[in-house]
């Protein structure tokens, strides 16, 4: 019995946020719930597009750009993708290949990846190295990581997997040094936070109401 799935990953802490996983009576109750945890947490979907219903649903409610264009490292490797148009525009053909093989290497590369973690112990923070697969709390995932082959039917897996090839094409695109770039971006240029517009606007306006209220 197969079921629907979806992950959604914080590109920033590079950790699960949400999952859903089920199999509604209808195949629209499961679209439009996945709709709406997107919408949710302002996310974007790579799903698998030789799949029916997924581009209809999503079209019908102005939705499609909720939905990821074939991914461009992908579109190196098959050069058909770039003219592609309609629903064969968005998500990815997961019907073999190498796009199955390499997807299954990143996530693999993701699970190993060594992460920090820290323990109180003696009323002391220790902090201990251990592999991204020792802090995912999704029972059901880790089974079925555990159970995963070539023949059986692996949901929550193949969800993970084509997750892990939209993670891939946005480091891709935010270039050799990934999400730590933007997340250490201090220029006055590149922070918007630091415009004249709101020192103008905001800060004077603050410190004059300030004074005023201070004022017997």
């Amino acid at each position: 019995l197969s079921l629907g799935s979806l992950f959604i990953l914080d590109l920033w802490t590079d950790k699960i946020v949400a999952e859903y996983t089920g199999r509604p009576y209808y195949a629209d109750q499961f679209y439009e719930n996945s709709r709406r945890l997107l919408l949710a947490y302002n996310a974007e979907c790579n799903y698998e597009n030789n799949k029916k219903g997924v581009f209809s649903h999503f079209s019908r409610y102005n939705s499609l750009y909720l939905l990821s264009e074939n991914l461009e490292f992908l579109k190196e490797k098959n050069p058909s993708l770039r003219n592609a148009y309609g629903n064969k525009l968005y998500g990815t053909q997961a019907t073999g290949g190498f796009i199955l093989k390499y997807g299954r290497s990143c996530l693999r590369n993701w699970l190993i990846e060594p992460v920090q973690i820290s323990k109180i112990e003696d009323n002391k923070e220790v902090f201990y190295t251990v592999p991204k697969l020792k802090t995912i709390k999704h029972r059901a995932l880790l089974k079925e990581l555990s159970l995963f082959n070539l023949d059986g039917n692996f949901d929550r897996h193949d969800a993970m997997v084509m997750l892990m090839l939209l993670r891939e094409d946005k480091l891709r695109i935010l270039g050799a040094e990934g999400v730590d770039r933007v997340k250490n971006r201090s220029s006055k240029e590149d922070d918007l936070s630091q415009d004249d517009f709101f020192s103008k606007n905001y800060d004077k306006r603050f410190n004059k109401d300030k004074n005023s209220n201070n004022t017997i």
